[in-house]
């Protein structure tokens, strides 16, 4: 078995590209630090773009849109209209059983015609009419009737606007005329319940004065809210505020008020804390907010996912009332001509009356989008874990592995921050985590091809004439895997020369010799860089190679065999294709072991080349394959180690120069799908276990068989010579003791 190697991951960590990268890392924090609202605004384009590969989630249904249009201005007239038509509307609503009113409009200011009124009733009165007869002349206001058909439906719900808001501390502007800075009662819908935390509370959205409908309107109202929004600072609209502190009340915005209403006016309650506001609740729904008490608004697209109805054709009866009954009609503007509108994520130009519709549903259905403290802390958790691993891997890994663990760290956060968007409906940013990985990894992927371009530069030089290019390749990926100085590896060794090559030489000139070595050497080396190895020395004739160093192969023994096969294939081409090696023919052995493997030799002049007894043993097999005239002899271990698949034969026990011990060895003949014929070793290796088991006679009859049909079989004829030098004492066991090589 091997022993013990050292590790290799140990050896090829950088540790100073790793604490370049953590200072990267620290680098990336302070910079989010300073230039957090940049960041912020690339969160914002990225939810975005993520909010709109989410499949769109179906509305309540029970939400609809009665338009100021264009085709209800050219019936009605240019808005505003008077205020008589609205009560039309109101009264149309009523009769459809419409649930729900909400006006996403403002009515601070009497109706025009009934101004112009009030002068006709000055007249009338200095002409001596009482007031109830002016009334009898005149008809109702306008603003009575409006007045008078939300009091006979009971659920209208009005908006009203605050001059200004702003972060408590901060100076607003001065009050504008018709503007009020105390709540005229009754007053805007409010939160009934307030749930104050100890300590004292973060600063809330005040505003200093506030534009209600009129007295009358007010009055006639169920209930009046806010229709104040607050874009982000890139001008979209993602948010609704669901509380704005005014004259020490903590007023709720129109949509609240509506769904409210639609669930029957349960108390609402607010909670408030030291960071701000810490949850809010209607009917009992839970609505995530931010701190400032801002509700992420989850818009629904599609196509109309909220329907319009024309105001025209509400009031002429002209929609089914199927349509209308029983639900919510938000009354808003949406022709272009009148300019509220604004930019959301899922629309750029929508108004801002199905805005609201988008936050009513939300309510309603308990489906929030939320984007709390916690969401901010694990995209910081998030990218200080990622930038530890990429500094991790770009320290440890080659090029394409550390890109590629990169892609896996960011596609699976992108994962697992769109799986809590679509499970959770938790907002977790993206954008720093994937920068700050981007950052550290171009960084330091440039810092170690500057720093270590130098190093593989030397290594590709030491090694092109010595192993194949893929192996090149692997080494310069992970240059530590060369331990400098020498280390013990577990390798297979292999050496081959050329059978009576001296001879040959005697008789051949200088020139002819030198081609044919170039001829030979050209193939056999490059079947063993094609497998893996690496070419130790070129000894005349002699070639000695190794593989499993310097970096692991899977299988060392077994690559050695198959080279081996090979080489014996190439020099079968060579011997039918030129005649120069007709009469050529080569030795091969291997043996497997542990050896100390390294840069040996001077500080000025060294070999990366290998020691050991194994790499002896190796040589001494090369030229036993001389004695048993077979090509190729290896050692026990080395064919147990290849495995399956090889045709071979053991020979029996050989003690070789230098060494004290037998060592078995294998001779072998080829691969399995090869032309080789098993049958003849497998009775060879009939015959050795019956010598080993006592049963000499049998063994020879078996020997003698396989030599009738094998007569130049060199170790069938060593085996019945042996056999036959003692008869009545015949061995038990074939050893073989060479004291030469």
């Amino acid at each position: 078995m091997p022993s013990a190697k050292p590790s290799h991951l140990a050896l090829r960590f950088s540790w100073r590209t790793f604490l370049f990268g953590i200072v990267l890392l620290g680098f990336m924090f302070v910079a989010h630090d300073r230039f957090h609202a940049a960041f912020e605004r690339m969160d914002l384009i990225a939810y975005d773009l993520r909010i709109n590969t989410v499949a769109p989630h179906p509305s309540t249904g029970m939400i609809a849109i009665a338009t100021i249009d264009d085709r209800s201005i050219a019936q009605l007239g240019q808005w505003p209209w008077p205020r008589i038509v609205l009560g039309q509307l109101v009264d149309a609503l009523k009769d459809y059983k419409v649930k729900v009113i909400g006006f996403d409009a403002i009515f601070s200011e009497a109706d025009k015609s009934d101004v112009a009124r009030g002068d006709i009733s000055q007249k009338l009165a200095q002409l001596g009419l009482t007031g109830q007869s002016i009334r009898d002349v005149l008809g109702p206001s306008n603003d009575e009737g409006f007045a008078k058909a939300m009091s006979a439906q009971g659920q209208t719900v009005l908006g009203y606007a605050f001059q200004t808001h702003h972060l408590k501390g901060h100076v607003g502007v001065a009050k504008t005329a018709g503007f009020l800075d105390h709540i005229r009662m009754p007053g805007p819908l409010t939160y009934g319940i307030i749930r104050q935390a100890p300590g004292t509370p973060h600063e809330l959205i005040e505003a200093q004065a506030y534009e209600p409908p009129t007295a009358l309107l007010n009055d006639s109202a169920h209930s009046i809210g806010f229709f104040d929004i607050d874009a982000d600072a890139d001008g979209e609209i993602r948010t609704e505020m669901t509380v704005i502190k005014f004259d020490g009340h903590y007023c709720a915005p129109l949509f609240i008020a509506v769904a409210d209403t639609f669930v029957g006016g349960a108390t609402m309650i607010l909670g408030l804390d030291q960071e701000g506001v810490s949850g809010l609740s209607v009917a009992g729904v839970g609505i995530p907010v931010d701190d400032d008490g801002r509700m992420l608004v989850n818009f629904r697209r599609g196509v109309q996912p909220f329907p319009y109805y024309s105001i025209s054709d509400i009031i002429n009866h002209k929609i089914a009332p199927e349509k209308l009954a029983g639900k919510i009609v938000l009354v808003g503007a949406t022709a272009h001509g009148l300019g509220d509108r604004g930019v959301t994520p899922v629309n750029p130009d929508m108004p801002r009356v199905e805005i609201h519709a988008n936050a009513i549903d939300n309510v309603l259905q308990g489906d929030f989008l939320r984007r709390p403290l916690e969401a901010q802390e694990i995209s910081l958790a998030a990218t200080l874990l990622i930038g530890i691993a990429m500094s991790v891997g770009v320290a440890w890994l080659s090029a394409m592995s550390s890109a590629a663990l990169g892609v896996i760290l960011l596609v699976g956060y992108y994962a697992y921050a769109q799986h809590r968007l679509l499970n959770e409906g938790l907002v977790i940013g993206i954008v720093f985590p994937m920068f700050a990985a981007i950052f550290v990894y171009m960084f330091l992927a440039g810092y170690r091809y500057i720093t270590e371009g130098r190093e593989k530069r030397y290594l590709r030089t030491v090694f092109e004439h010595y192993l194949d290019p893929d192996v090149i390749t692997s080494l310069l990926d992970s240059p530590e895997g060369l331990k400098l100085g020498g280390e013990k590896r577990h390798l297979a060794i292999l050496f081959a020369d050329i059978v009576s090559f001296t001879k040959r030489a005697e008789k051949t000139t200088p020139e002819d010799l030198l081609a044919l070595l170039n001829t030979y050497m050209t193939s056999m080396i490059d079947v063993i860089l094609k497998t893996g190895g690496v070419v130790d020395k070129l000894m005349g004739d002699g070639i000695m190679a190794f593989w499993g160093a310097p970096n692991d192969l899977e299988n060392p023994s077994r690559s050695a065999i198959d080279c081996a096969l090979r080489m014996l294939e190439n020099l079968h081409d060579l011997q039918k294709n030129d005649p120069r090696f007709a009469d050529l023919d080569i030795g091969i052995g291997i043996s497997t072991g542990d050896v100390v493997v390294g840069n040996l030799g001077g500080e000025n002049r060294f070999d990366y080349s290998v020691i050991g007894d194994t790499v002896n043993f190796a040589s001494r097999l090369e030229g036993l394959t001389r004695h048993f005239k077979v090509h190729l002899l290896v050692s026990r271990q080395t064919y147990s180690e290849a495995g399956a698949g090889y045709i071979g034969r053991e020979l029996g026990l050989v003690k070789v120069k230098g060494k004290e011990i037998f060592v078995p060895i294998v001779h072998v003949a080829g691969r399995e799908n090869d032309s080789v014929d098993p049958a003849f070793y497998n009775h060879f290796a009939n015959a050795l276990s019956l010598i080993r088991a006592g049963d000499a006679f049998s063994a020879r009859q078996e020997l003698q068989q396989l030599s009738d049909s094998s007569p130049e079989d060199t170790p069938v004829r060593i085996y019945l010579d042996k056999l036959a030098a003692d008869p009545d004492h015949p061995p038990t066991e074939m050893v073989f003791e060479f004291e030469t090589k």
